[in-house]
C-alpha cells in the first residue's frame, strides 16, 4: 500500500509568518485534500489584536500582505493563498480591538528522494 507524504501544519506556517506582528492568534476551521492527495487547502482564521482599532487595522492589512507573499517564497511549501474574507472589524465581546482575516492556504506535501 502506498502512503501519501505528510502534509505540513498550515496553522504553524501561518503563525510563524505573522507572529512578529504581535497579538496574533491562528486556528484552522476547515480543510480539504486534492487528488492525488499531495496537496491540501486549509481555511484558517487569523485574529489580530492590538491596543487600538487603528493598530489592529494596520496589523491586519500587513498580515494580509505577508500571507499573500508566501507562494512566492521558494523555501515555502505554500502553493496558493486566497483571501476568503476580511480583514473585518470584529471586536471581542468585551470591546477589545480585533480584526479578523480568513484565508485559504494550499500546501504541498514533501516529496522524498529515493
Amino acid at each position: 500500500m502506498m502512503h501519501a507524504p505528510p502534509l505540513p501544519d498550515v496553522e504553524s506556517i501561518v503563525y510563524a509568518t505573522l507572529k512578529d506582528l504581535g497579538g496574533i492568534s491562528v486556528f484552522a476551521y476547515d480543510a480539504g485534500a486534492e487528488w492525488p492527495f499531495v496537496a491540501e487547502t486549509v481555511s484558517v482564521q487569523v485574529d489580530i489584536h492590538a491596543s487600538s482599532k487603528k493598530r489592529s487595522h494596520d496589523r491586519a492589512y500587513q498580515a494580509r500582505q505577508m500571507l499573500l507573499q508566501l507562494p512566492f517564497d521558494p523555501a515555502s511549501q505554500v502553493g496558493r493563498v486566497e483571501i476568503l474574507s476580511g480583514p473585518q472589524w470584529l471586536p471581542e465581546p468585551d470591546g477589545a480591538p480585533r480584526y479578523v482575516l480568513r484565508v485559504g492556504v494550499s500546501v504541498r506535501a514533501f516529496r522524498g528522494v529515493r
